[in-house]
């Protein structure tokens, strides 16, 4: 890859575009539309991640090219932007012949692959955005993008917009076992990000904020009435019963069961699913069966937890914990290649003080993209927690060099300055809590340590 065409951060720019960028805008104010979006692109290719100067005016001028009847590509035009070995030389030759043709839904999907190898979140989203409303007024979607699209959309954590996607799959092809469960988890995922599970720094903080969850996850179901539901268990219950091998005759039932948030159910659900595991041995039955024990004893909490009673539900909350490890486990065992449920596995087990474990499976989730800066976080405070202070500045440092947000800075800053208040390298911690206070100067303790570490250092 030629100097220019470094990877940038989608937070921020270094500048390399703008030059490219304010000629595009001054050649597209003339009409010249075709130099216009060669400028865009130029500026793209030294700044991938700069949407609002790059991607979103270049779509513009694309929409504005085609309504005054700019044709695509031609041949040989085409032929001199073939994909090239690097991602940005995808991009730009997918940006390119989008440009030429925006409805094109075969240059879509090849900037949506191209932004995904260079790990643009927002770019993702954006051409995901398109390609979906393209399949949404679409005579006959294409199940096969629109299962693209909803993974796409998973893969940088809108769920909301994935679960979306893959229902509008399934309305193609009600009956697909594997739709369906993907349906199921993303709902599972984007409640848990809704009611951000996913961000407290500790299990039982996780645990704490139970009350959105259950808030979330019962939002969809407010326009049903009882009755209904009550229809619609007994119609799956007699399919169920009819073909009580069929796996979408399982998961239908259960579905509808678990539509009422009531123990009842929820147990007859259980005893569905523990008689499909002992008879076919499939294992996603077994996974689904322990989602819904989990949901039960979340909500057990939640009603100690409201009522008052914060022995108790702390003791729920460990047995929790407990069986989560347990499950957790398991799954690793089941799915290998998951680099997920490893990073699950671990966040529980740095908090029950397996701390040789919790660094192993750590280590390895830090492969999965969506989940390398979390994992080296963790990773760092596992380090830390055992003592081994020069690992956990590094591990922290070589989180900050993948460009967190905010929020994810300010912590693995602070994470960092701790850990060299324990090696006695107090100025470098001055420096990493200055770093801190500098993005938001109510954060925790820090103006308490910076003032107190100057006193010392002076």
């Amino acid at each position: 890859m030629a100097d220019t065409q470094e990877k940038q951060g989608e937070e921020g720019t270094t500048g390399k575009g703008k030059a490219f960028f304010d000629r595009g805008d001054q050649v597209a104010e003339t009409g010249n539309w075709d130099f216009a979006i060669q400028m865009y692109l130029d500026g793209i290719r030294r700044e991938p991640g700069n949407m609002e100067r790059g991607h979103l005016p270049l779509r513009e001028v694309s929409l504005k090219r085609k309504v005054q009847g700019g044709k695509p590509a031609g041949f040989m035009e085409a032929r001199k932007h073939k994909k090239g070995k690097e991602p940005i030389d995808a991009l730009i030759s997918a940006e390119f012949l989008l440009a030429k043709d925006p409805g094109n839904v075969t240059h879509m999907v090849a900037v949506l692959k191209s932004a995904q190898q260079l790990e643009q979140t927002k770019l993702v989203k954006w051409i995901c955005d398109i390609l979906f409303e393209v399949m949404r007024q679409a005579k006959r979607p294409d199940k096969r993008i629109l299962l693209m699209i909803s993974k796409a959309y998973a893969d940088v954590d809108e769920y909301a917009a994935a679960l979306s996607a893959c229902d509008t799959a399934l309305q193609m092809d009600p009956n697909n076992d594997e739709l369906q469960e993907m349906a199921k988890d993303l709902s599972a995922k984007g409640t848990i990000k809704q009611g951000k599970y996913d961000t407290e720094s500790s299990f039982v903080e996780s645990v704490r904020d139970i009350n959105k969850q259950m808030e979330l996850s019962q939002r969809d179901h407010l326009a049903q009435s009882q009755e209904f539901l009550e229809n619609e268990i007994e119609k799956a219950r007699t399919d169920y019963e009819a073909s009580p091998d069929v796996a979408g005759k399982v998961n239908a039932l259960v579905d509808a069961l678990l539509k009422i948030e009531e123990e009842a159910y929820e147990n007859e659900a259980i005893d569905v699913l523990k008689k499909a595991y002992a008879d076919s041995g499939t294992y996603r039955f077994k996974v689904r069966m322990d989602d819904v024990k989990i949901r039960q004893i979340r909500r057990r909490y939640t009603r100690l937890n409201a009522d008052k009673r914060a022995e108790e539900a702390m003791s729920l909350a460990r047995e929790l914990l407990t069986f989560e490890l347990e499950v957790y486990a398991e799954r690793v065992k089941n799915y290998p290649t998951d680099l997920s449920l490893k990073y699950e596995l671990g966040r529980r087990q740095l908090t029950v003080g397996k701390i040789d474990e919790a660094i192993s499976y750590f280590q390895q989730a830090q492969r999965d993209p969506k989940r390398r800066i979390s994992a080296l976080t963790y990773l760092g405070q596992a380090f830390a927690k055992k003592g081994w202070h020069r690992e956990a500045v590094e591990t922290f440092e070589k989180a900050l060099e993948h460009e967190p947000s905010e929020a994810k800075a300010k912590e693995l800053h602070y994470n960092l300055a701790q850990a060299l208040k324990a090696m006695g390298e107090k100025t470098k911690a001055i420096d990493h809590l200055s770093q801190v206070a500098q993005m938001d100067y109510n954060y925790r303790d820090v103006r308490e340590q910076i003032e107190a570490l100057r006193k010392e250092t002076q």
